[in-house]
């Protein structure tokens, strides 16, 4: 069983990605392909692979939140200190090392979400 959705995963992977390659609707698509579009939609959500939602200006957005890069220095590797993380265009996030990572996850995606919200509108 495992297999199995493990496979069926990689196949709605390689869908997601030439869907977003070739630019075509995913209606369109689902239709060209015999696939059912809520199926995409809803495998799309489970691999992490749908744009996140933003409120901008007074509208709804759809902005893609990219990962952060972590780099940890293990010649200062001490508990007091603190977390440095690598944004995207160069910025960088210190925060204290114990912060919880829940809280770091969803800082994180805030800011790249913003930052991406504002990005797009310049």
């Amino acid at each position: 069983m495992e297999q199995s959705v493990s496979a069926t995963a990689e196949v709605w992977r390689e869908r997601i990605a030439s869907q977003q390659a070739s630019g075509q609707s995913i209606r369109a698509l689902c239709k060209e392909n015999g696939w059912h579009e809520h199926a995409f939609y809803w495998w799309r959500s489970r691999l992490g692979l749908s744009p996140v939602s933003v409120i901008g200006r007074g509208r709804r957005q759809k902005v893609r939140v990219g990962f952060a890069e972590v780099v940890i220095d293990r010649r200062a590797a001490c508990p007091v200190d603190p977390i440095h993380l690598r944004l995207g265009g160069g910025r960088e996030l210190v925060l204290p090392v114990s912060m919880p990572l829940e809280q770091v996850a969803r800082l994180v995606g805030l800011i790249e979400a913003r930052h991406s919200t504002i990005e797009g509108l310049r």
